[in-house]
């Protein structure tokens, strides 16, 4: 892969080791959100994960699309924030480092926010090996920050998946450190579907893949490489089951961030 050695060289240099902690639902997560459907789906995963990207990077290329390009890495520098250290959630002030996704080809990407925290400086690491600094537009109690990166390059942007076609059993892909490294992607299902109360929006992805640190803020994709949420965190009690944060509420974010500047 062409941005493989500026990708390995990046995360070198930022100390793979200390990539963002997995923090527990409860930490982050508003009140009022209930699941709308208590059924759990535990079936085993139909199609090789590697098999589903590449038909999402099949249908992504033909629509103009390269999933490549809309994944970044992110080093957070002295960013005070929740995290988890053996087993316990304390506060500390650090560089923290994780995954995020161009949601906009003007150079808006979403990640988490507890990779964010209040750091002083942001680096995004780009698929073609640039660094940028990237300031901070939004911070979201959905445990959602959206950040904005000035590129002299054109930027390519995620497709974000129809909300009304997020079902309990579908097959899922997770993508970790921003790449396509066959040894970060992880297949499964979406086993539980969160709501915000009072508008019924989907809010939150419960998912049967096992998670590992660093890959907070990486992509949940659909088959047609479609971005269905935003990885969150796993389950501390149980380490089976993940969370993401939903294609729509980071699209109602989104929305609520550029009415914001237009009014």
């Amino acid at each position: 892969m062409e941005n493989q050695t500026g990708q390995s060289q990046f995360l070198e240099s930022f100390g793979l080791k200390n990539a963002a902690f997995f923090i527990g639902l409860g930490a982050y997560w508003a009140l009022g959100i209930l699941p709308c459907d208590s059924q759990t789906f535990s079936g085993n995963l139909d199609t090789d994960p590697t098999v589903l990207v590449s038909q999402a990077r099949l249908t992504n290329n033909n629509s103009g699309h390269n999933l490549e390009t809309t994944l970044v890495d992110i080093k957070a520098v002295d960013a005070p924030a929740m995290h988890e250290e053996n087993g316990k959630i304390g506060v500390g002030s650090e560089n923290r480092y994780g995954q995020g996704i161009i949601i906009d080809s003007s150079g808006i990407i979403a990640t988490n926010k507890h990779i964010i925290g209040n750091a002083r400086h942001i680096y995004i690491l780009l698929s073609s090996g640039e660094t940028l600094e990237a300031k901070l537009l939004l911070n979201s109690q959905a445990d959602l920050s959206l950040l904005k990166i000035d590129s002299p390059l054109p930027l390519r942007s995620i497709s974000l998946a129809d909300p009304s076609e997020i079902q309990i059993g579908s097959n899922v892909v997770a993508i970790a450190n921003a790449g396509f490294n066959p040894q970060r992607i992880r297949g499964g299902h979406i086993i539980k579907i969160f709501r915000e109360i009072k508008s019924n929006n989907i809010e939150l992805l419960e998912m049967n893949i096992p998670l590992k640190p660093g890959d907070s803020g990486g992509p949940i994709l659909n088959e047609e490489g479609s971005l269905l949420g935003l990885i969150m965190g796993k389950q501390i009690s149980d380490p089976g089951k993940s969370y993401a944060i939903a294609s729509s509420r980071i699209q109602q974010e989104y929305f609520k961030y550029r009415n914001s500047v237009l009014n």
